[in-house]
């Protein structure tokens, strides 16, 4: 039975890849896409979406004040026995990966459309969350960032806002 279910999801994988349609929408069709890597990072070299927070907290005299943006999933240090055990790096993979989602829906949805709705805007809004409160505590509010940048090894060369997410509060 189980090599059936295996066999009948790669027929439908296939009719999708095989079928011309500009854009497949539905959101079946995006939990088959978890399985996958986004491999459009190859198409060109050049900016990369990154993701960037903020987060309001209360101040010592009781003001509310927001934290400077901070980088979100930043590229993990590499060391000499990752070859063998890397949980921490397939994360931050399996995170960037997520935030290129993101930046892929976002390139498809129309003009004047919410992405409030996709889904991918949902998870990163979590996952900044979940980030956020590790690094303020006692935050009130976070607001999160897509920015499209170009770096070379060492500085950003460029740095543009693709979305700015409305302030959320905990």
């Amino acid at each position: 039975m189980t090599e059936v279910l295996f066999v009948v999801y790669f027929v439908v994988l296939l009719v999708t890849l095989v079928v011309k349609t500009p854009t497949v929408k539905g959101p079946w069709l995006f939990l088959l896409r978890a399985f996958f890597p986004n491999w459009k990072f190859f198409h060109a070299v050049g900016h990369v979406p990154l993701l960037f927070a903020r987060a309001s907290t209360f101040t010592a005299t009781g003001a509310c004040a927001w934290s400077d943006w901070v980088l979100i999933y930043p590229r993990r240090t590499r060391r000499w026995f990752h070859l063998l055990h890397n949980p921490d790096t397939n994360l931050g993979l399996a995170q960037q990966n997520l935030v290129d989602h993101l930046w892929a829906d976002l390139y498809d949805l129309p003009e004047d459309a919410d992405p409030r709705g996709l889904v991918t805007y949902a998870m990163v809004a979590r996952l900044t969350l979940h980030e956020m409160r590790a690094l303020h505590p006692g935050m009130r509010e976070y607001q999160f960032e897509l920015r499209m940048v170009l770096s070379d090894r060492h500085h950003v060369v460029d740095s543009q806002v693709m979305m700015t997410a409305p302030v959320m509060s905990c």
